[in-house]
């Protein structure tokens, strides 16, 4: 086992992890109330970060061997985590009234699981 296999297996475990803490914090925001942002934001925008830096280097481990249809797979993913992203770090943001703040978390977690869905297809298609 090699330190490249340890960092790689690390960075894909980050990114499940971020995924975990943003897609979960906008599922329990929308179960049990907005107001339950508020308290979940520094959560909320590490899970970006984390997203963000491991899901950059995990697409230029992938992007020079890439299977056929996979950068057109990738661009749809990509579109629509920065959908996540952006919304989960605007519910944070004060003066967004709460039927807009509960319309924008819908949208939210309906995208979030169209990624995960796109991201499972992604990593088995050979």
């Amino acid at each position: 086992m090699d330190l490249s296999f340890l960092f790689a297996t690390l960075m894909r475990f980050a990114h499940i992890a971020g995924a975990i803490v943003v897609l979960g914090g906008l599922f329990r925001a929308q179960i049990s109330g907005l107001s339950a942002v508020d308290s979940y934001r520094k959560w909320l925008t590490a899970g970006a970060i984390v997203l963000v830096l491991s899901g950059a280097w995990q697409f230029m481990l992938r992007m020079h061997d890439a299977p056929k249809g996979w950068h057109a797979g990738i661009g749809i993913k990509i579109l629509l985590a920065l959908h996540v992203i952006a919304v989960s770090l605007m519910l944070g943001r004060e003066g967004i009234g709460e039927a807009k703040r509960a319309r924008l978390a819908r949208g939210a977690v309906i995208s979030g699981w169209a990624v995960v869905l796109v991201g499972a297809f992604l990593h088995n298609l050979k």
